[in-house]
């Protein structure tokens, strides 16, 4: 799963759509049929057995081919995670890639740009005691959400504000280690917290 879940089946495998790990494909990988409303009103059910080019082509189609009406995916019993979440310094996580991609069935680093530091998630399936990840108002709410939007909208006039702002931001909420046991879709997903500018690019390892 990606780590936003507020999606539609079609548009989620129309988009590239993805979790993280290195064993997993895109979400349209785990499509196993579809059928396509295409633009002449015909219904066209697709398959690796059944108009596969089409298939392949429309499972990945920035909705061109037609309108995506029913999907099959592949699907399995729910499970929890274990995810663990640490502070590294990027030169670390840069020199020893490999080994980071690889330690988790899931993982994925971030980096505050202008400072050195960034944080590691690693993510396995665990039969341990459920322990949510506990929230504080005044931390992840009003300082992790609203005073760090308000002064990231301040930065879009006064850049010099970013490094100081993305070391005290990296400060207050990512500086220590911390683990949470969930079920699935509680982990993998996160409140992006407010109206951002994404940009996704492939580069390779």
């Amino acid at each position: 799963m990606g780590s936003i879940s507020d999606q539609t089946v079609g548009g989620l495998i129309s988009t590239g759509s993805h979790g993280t790990g290195i064993a997993y494909g895109i979400s349209s990988s785990e499509v196993t049929a579809l059928d396509l409303v295409t633009a002449d009103g015909r219904v066209l059910s697709c398959s690796e057995t059944q108009n596969r080019e089409v298939f392949r082509a429309a499972a990945c189609s920035l909705g061109v081919l037609g309108i995506i009406s029913t999907v099959t995916i592949k699907v399995e019993p729910a499970f929890n995670l274990e995810a663990v979440q640490t502070p590294v310094k990027l030169d670390d996580i840069l020199g020893n890639l490999d080994k980071f991609v690889n330690s988790a069935e899931h993982f994925r680093f971030w980096w505050f740009p202008y400072t050195d530091d960034a944080v590691t998630w690693g993510a396995n399936r665990t039969d341990k005691k459920l322990a949510p990840a506990q929230e504080s108002w005044l931390r992840d709410k009003f300082l992790g959400h609203h005073l760090l939007e308000t002064l990231l909208y301040a930065s879009s006039f006064v850049p010099s504000l970013l490094p100081s702002l993305n070391q005290g931001f990296f400060n207050l909420l990512f500086a220590t280690k911390t683990t949470t046991v969930d079920t699935s879709y509680k982990v993998f997903n996160f409140d992006c917290l407010f109206k951002q500018y994404v940009s996704e690019w492939a580069i390779p390892m």
